[in-house]
C-alpha cells in the first residue's frame, strides 16, 4: 500500500495492483481433466472394475455373465484364503 499526498496534505491510499497468476484456460482444463481421470481410476479400483478387466485380459475373454461369475468365484476364493488379522 502506497500513500501519496492529495491536495491539502491529505494522504490517500492507493490500491495495490492485483498479482494474480494468469494461468491459461487450457492448462486449467488439463488439470481438471487429470483430476477427474484419477478419481475415475480410483473408483474403478474400489468397485473391482479394473480387477475384472485384468481378469478378462489375462484369460483372453469377452465380458459376459459367465465370465463375471468365474471372476467372482475366483475373487471370493482368493479372499477366503487370506489370513485375517486380529
Amino acid at each position: 500500500m502506497i500513500k501519496r499526498p492529495c491536495g491539502a496534505d491529505t494522504l490517500v491510499r492507493e490500491m495495490p495492483a492485483a498479482k494474480v497468476d494468469k494461468a491459461r484456460p487450457t492448462e486449467m482444463l488439463a488439470l481438471i481433466l487429470r483430476a477427474c481421470q484419477l478419481l475415475s481410476e480410483a473408483f474403478r479400483e474400489i468397485f473391482d472394475e479394473s480387477a475384472y478387466q485384468r481378469f478378462l485380459d489375462r484369460n483372453h475373454q469377452e465380458s459376459s455373465p459367465n465370465a463375471y461369475a468365474v471372476f467372482r468365484q475366483e475373487n471370493e476364493q482368493s479372499k477366503s484364503r487370506r489370513p485375517k488379522c486380529c
